[in-house]
Parts: C-alpha cells; sequence; structure tokens
C-alpha cells in the first residue's frame, strides 16, 4: 500500500544544507584552534550531540563552552536564511504536491532548531506544503534516539508502520528504524553518508516516486 505518512530529514534530504553548516561549524572550531579533519566533518552531519562537541572543544587553546560555539557558529554565517545558496532539492515541491494529491500526510523531522527550520521553510516557501514539523529543541534526546520521529507519528496520528521515513545519515536512520519506520536512504545530497541500513536507496526524489509506484502499483488510491 501506499504511506499514509511520509515523514522527512531537513537537512541534506528536504535542502542540500549539510556542506555549508559543516564549513561554518568548521570555521567556527578553528578560531577557538580547533582544526576538523574530512572523516570529523563527516561524523557531525546530522548529529546534535553536546558530547561530541564537548569533545571537540577539548582540543581548544583556552577551554571553551558549547554555548559559545553556538555564538561563533552564528557569526561565521546562518545556512538557513542564506536565500542566495538554500533551495530545495530539485524533484521535491514536485513530489510533494503529488503526495498532497494523494491525501499522504508529510512532516518534517529534523535535528535543528525550529527557528532554523522554519526560516528556512518559509524562505523557500514550503512550509505550507508540510502538515507537522518537529525540530531538535522539541524533544529531549533528538536524534539518533528515536523521541523525534515518534513526536511527528503522535502529531500526524499514524503509526510507524502507516508511514515511510526519507533519511541520507546513519544518525538519521538510526532514530527512524528505532521508532519503526521503513526508511528509504537517500543519496541525491552533496556529502554521501552511509545509507545500507536503509530499507530502499535513491538518488533524487524522481527515483523515490518511482519506488512508491513499484511498491504499490494496484492499491487503488490514485492522484485526484
Amino acid at each position: 500500500m501506499w504511506p499514509q505518512g511520509v515523514l522527512l530529514d531537513f537537512d541534506g534530504v528536504i535542502a542540500d544544507t549539510e556542506p555549508s553548516n559543516a564549513a561554518y561549524l568548521a570555521a567556527a572550531l578553528r578560531r577557538f584552534g580547533v582544526e576538523l579533519t574530512e572523516a570529523e566533518r563527516l561524523a557531525l552531519v546530522g548529529v546534535s550531540d553536546k558530547t561530541t562537541l564537548e569533545r571537540l572543544l577539548s582540543r581548544a587553546k583556552t577551554p571553551v563552552s558549547p554555548a559559545a560555539l553556538a555564538e561563533e557558529r552564528r557569526r561565521c554565517g546562518n545556512t538557513y536564511a542564506d536565500s542566495a545558496s538554500l533551495r530545495p532539492q530539485p524533484g521535491l515541491r514536485e513530489w510533494l504536491d503529488s503526495l498532497r494529491a494523494r491525501g499522504v500526510a508529510t512532516a518534517v523531522v529534523s535535528s535543528t532548531r525550529t527557528q532554523l527550520i522554519v526560516t528556512a521553510l518559509n524562505r523557500m516557501q514550503l512550509l505550507r506544503s508540510f502538515d507537522v514539523v518537529v525540530c531538535g529543541d522539541m524533544v529531549q534526546t533528538p536524534k539518533p534516539a528515536p523521541d523525534s520521529y515518534r513526536l511527528a507519528l503522535r502529531w500526524l496520528g499514524l503509526d510507524a508502520g502507516q508511514c515511510l521515513a526519507v533519511e541520507d545519515s546513519p544518525t538519521g536512520l538510526q532514530a527512524a528504524k528505532a521508532a519503526g519506520l521503513q526508511v528509504v536512504g537517500y543519496t541525491g545530497g552533496s556529502i554521501r553518508q552511509d545509507t545500507s541500513r536503509a530499507d530502499w536507496t535513491a538518488a533524487s526524489f524522481d527515483a523515490i516516486a518511482r519506488l512508491l509506484e513499484t511498491l504499490a502499483p494496484n492499491d487503488g488510491r490514485t492522484a485526484k
């Protein structure tokens, strides 16, 4: 059957924000004397883990708090308010329209703060395309814990077995799987990550649309 709900990560799925996010974070850490390797930059994608950041900050030349790092990160740049580079992934808008035509509910499930995600969705004129938006500051434990996905499911009024998640990182995949969701691993972003835990993989939203058609070719649900 077609899913009754589709839940999407933001960074790297809805918008290709991860390269600039990584660059801004690396620049902020550099100002405190911390140089990141390429492997460390990739490991931070999709993570809002204070323990990880504190470990990196322990290499700073002088003591630095996570709050000070966050402030420096904001000074370096704001990916989510940069209208010049912020745009939806190719084919996303059309795919969301097709889901709405079928009566499929949609949600954003992100580890990023609400203010940033809502700003970005508004700038891309996508906020009204989603029924529910769940962000990292809305739950006690963000991804890779399943809390944010469970909250989105509760707000949608749907069970995990009725829905599908779209994620691009191991952190997100772990969260969605722990919430009981089947997951499409999206590989169309600039930073390619390990999506081996996904049930399926797709490099574009056109490919995800074709995947859904093959999974449920005769379920009787047609676009209105």
